[in-house]
């Protein structure tokens, strides 16, 4: 037997006045409205992007296209054994660091540095600008300050995820009891 009256019937349910006409799916399929989401939602949140398998050996690494963020990273495995990301774009002309056949394809290998395939700059596994070519046409040039861009990149449970935001929260408080 119930220790408190039942509620009369349909008092639970809100019940909205909705008929057959046509719904505005517009902020579904909108361009600005996409935006919008990838600012807001998938440069800000983290995702996932493959698993630590997918790096067995130092120099392994792998690409992977987020096109709901806006933006295509390389994920490889540095010399300490640490996963890490970086935006797959050459620090001297923009162009894509990593790719095979085709520069919108996902791919993986094995290498010791990175090596742009229009004007052959290096970059190492961390990262750093390693080499130039004809450095001494760019006057100046710190190579310091000309590294990958860094991809906030995090592991759980052999899940490799990355975040764009570098304010949010660290992966394991994301994670919640899970973590």
């Amino acid at each position: 037997m119930a220790h408190f009256p039942k509620p009369p019937e349909g008092s639970w349910t809100e019940h909205f006045g909705l008929d057959t006409a046509p719904v505005s799916y517009d902020d579904s399929i909108t361009e600005e409205h996409y935006q919008l989401e990838q600012a807001a939602i998938f440069q800000k949140t983290w995702l996932n992007v493959g698993r630590v398998e997918q790096l067995p050996r130092t120099g392994t690494y792998f690409t992977k296209e987020l096109d709901a963020a806006g933006t295509s990273i390389i994920v490889v495995r540095d010399a300490k054994g640490t996963s890490r990301a970086f935006h797959n774009v050459c620090r001297h002309r923009g162009n894509k660091l990593v790719w095979q056949d085709y520069p919108r394809e996902e791919t993986s290998g094995s290498c010791r540095q990175f090596t742009c395939k229009y004007h052959g700059w290096r970059y190492d596994l961390e990262g750093a600008l390693t080499f130039v070519q004809q450095q001494e046409e760019f006057f100046d040039l710190d190579m310091a300050e000309f590294g990958l861009v860094p991809v906030r990149c995090e592991t759980w449970e052999g899940f490799i995820f990355v975040n764009f935001d570098d304010e949010a929260a660290p992966l394991r408080d994301y994670m919640g009891r899970l973590g």
